[in-house]
């Protein structure tokens, strides 16, 4: 083919979302020298996504000015022919934003497209699926994702209310004519590069030899898809909810066996008062901690079925009882009303805390209990309670923890959570937002613990290393190591004594020698 320099043929293919657009990407890539040798150019950068990022957010001044410095580029290019590919150009695959319409502003998009590529000549690609299997599978991706939507009815209402391709392509078909080609979708993953290449001319296309594709975006299982569905629905923290998905996505969670160490940890753990007691007022309560109660076995079977728990949910309407919490029963009735709405499960797992924080006839029944519901069922719980009940469980593991392992992560995390408690209350009780900024780098006020160093925002790793620590400790045991990665991940995406420090630094672009990368997680601050 004759290459020149100038006006060129630009073919875009606009995706949209769920029609095999990655794989059509991964052939690109993959074919892009062959691709070059036939005078035709895949151009795909920071640049190019860029842009499609910015048609999504119909931020249209950026996106024409990068698709003007395109325009130049391509001017520049020796091929005659150049490929673009983004399913973003279309818009926001629906279920990302609260945006109900579908692809809204698609006309306009293709518009300033054509208009930034000037004076080269612009055709535009588009696949077009069966409206009801390409609402499913983005129903499938938000799931994956996104915490919105649990049900796919709900879904359907919000975004394929008279969804019509015909209907929503007919404008923007009128605006382009032939320059806008429609090919329809097929589930087989060779089938959208081929359609793609079949837009070049002839004899360029039949000079190309279609690798294997594989099928980038594979849709989830029926299993798969109950389970994330349960994950949306329940949800305590949408932000950390990938992380329960994440376990799921990677295969169905197993059970994990139980520790092989077999002597438990005595209960009440308080020792002899050591000799020449610093803190002996203190030491009267640490040894009163734990008290004697004959209390009922109120606790199901020690084979009940975990799964079947997980599955059943408890009202939501349930009122505050008046009741004292010292008779077992009284305790569970309390915990139907501050866990209302969350699975019996969720409600077990209280329940054996309530039995362990006591001396009781009980205490290897509901330990055994405690185990089993993290052992199998800790990916479902650690997405469904509260911070509150994670930092409980991690008290639990501490005391009650199957090996060494677990009681470690149970006191640095319980340790951790409550002090980061008492000092973002003490900042509540003083006035101060928790996603506030700091107005100044350097302490301000006299030191009066003695020794306690002080320091400067951006110049200490002191809480990079904190939380680099505590990951550590969660690293050595699975269970337990769950819970505190949970809660840790919820430090990270709140507004707390760490994004504090990140986001001030980053504000006032803070980098001093030594520290650069002392981010409290060890990546730049994103809000």
């Amino acid at each position: 083919m004759t290459s020149h320099v100038g006006k060129k043929q630009v073919l875009i293919h606009i995706g949209p979302h769920k029609t095999g657009s990655s794989a059509i990407q991964r052939s690109l890539g993959q074919l892009s020298d062959a691709l070059t040798k036939l005078g035709i150019c895949y151009l795909h950068s920071s640049v190019t996504h860029q842009v499609a990022l910015d048609f999504a957010n119909q931020r249209y001044d950026q996106a024409e000015q990068g698709l003007s410095a395109i325009a130049a580029s391509i001017t520049d290019l020796q091929q005659d022919t150049v490929l673009l590919s983004h399913e973003d150009f279309c818009g926001h695959l629906i279920g990302r934003t609260k945006r109900g319409a579908v692809y809204p502003k698609l006309t306009r998009n293709l518009r300033v497209m054509r208009r930034a590529l000037r004076p080269h000549a612009v055709r535009f690609v588009f696949f077009r699926r069966e409206e009801q299997d390409w609402l499913k599978s983005c129903y499938h991706q938000h799931l994956k994702y996104r915490t919105r939507f649990h049900r796919q009815d709900d879904f359907f209402t919000q975004f394929g209310t008279d969804l019509c391709w015909t209907q929503k392509l007919q404008k923007p078909k009128e605006a382009f004519g032939d320059a806008l080609v429609v090919l329809e979708y097929q589930a087989d993953p060779k089938a959208g590069i081929a359609g793609l290449l079949s837009q070049l001319p002839q004899e360029v296309a039949s000079a190309i030899r279609i690798p294997a594709v594989e099928r980038v975006n594979r849709s989830p299982t029926e299993a798969q898809i109950a389970q994330l569905e349960r994950i949306n629905e329940m949800s305590e923290f949408p932000a950390t909810a990938w992380f329960a998905k994440s376990r799921v996505l990677k295969g169905a969670p197993s059970a994990l066996p139980p520790s092989t160490e077999t002597d438990a940890p005595p209960w009440p753990s308080t020792p002899d008062a050591p000799d020449g007691c610093a803190l002996p007022a203190l030491w009267q309560r640490s040894s009163s901690r734990i008290s004697r109660q004959n209390v009922a076995d109120i606790l199901p079977p020690a084979t009940v079925d975990l799964e079947q728990l997980a599955a059943e949910r408890l009202p939501g309407d349930v009122p505050m009882p008046d009741l004292h919490r010292a008779d077992i029963r009284n305790q569970s009735a309390i915990l139907d009303y501050h866990l209302r709405g969350k699975s019996r499960l969720s409600h077990l797992n209280g329940l054996t805390i309530s039995y362990l924080r006591r001396d009781t006839p009980h205490t290897k029944k509901a330990r055994h209990l405690f185990h089993r519901i993290w052992r199998e069922q800790g990916w479902v719980l650690i997405n469904e309670l509260s911070t509150r009940w994670l930092i409980s469980t991690l008290q639990t593991f501490l005391d009650h923890g199957e090996n060494e392992a677990q009681r470690m992560i149970g006191t640095a995390g319980y340790f951790y959570g409550n002090m980061m408690k008492i000092y973002e209350g003490e900042r509540a009780i003083e006035g101060l937002e928790q996603d506030g900024r700091y107005a100044t780098l350097t302490p301000q006020t006299k030191n009066r613990f003695r020794g306690m160093d002080r320091y400067r925002v951006g110049g200490s790793d002191l809480m990079l290393n904190t939380n680099a620590l505590a990951l550590d400790i969660a690293a050595r045991d699975p269970v337990a190591g769950l819970v505190l990665q949970e809660f840790l991940l919820r430090v990270k995406s709140s507004g707390n004594v760490f994004s504090r420090h990140d986001a001030t630094r980053q504000e006032q672009k803070v980098s001093m020698p030594g520290f650069a990368n002392a981010w409290a997680f060890f990546e730049p601050w994103d809000d």
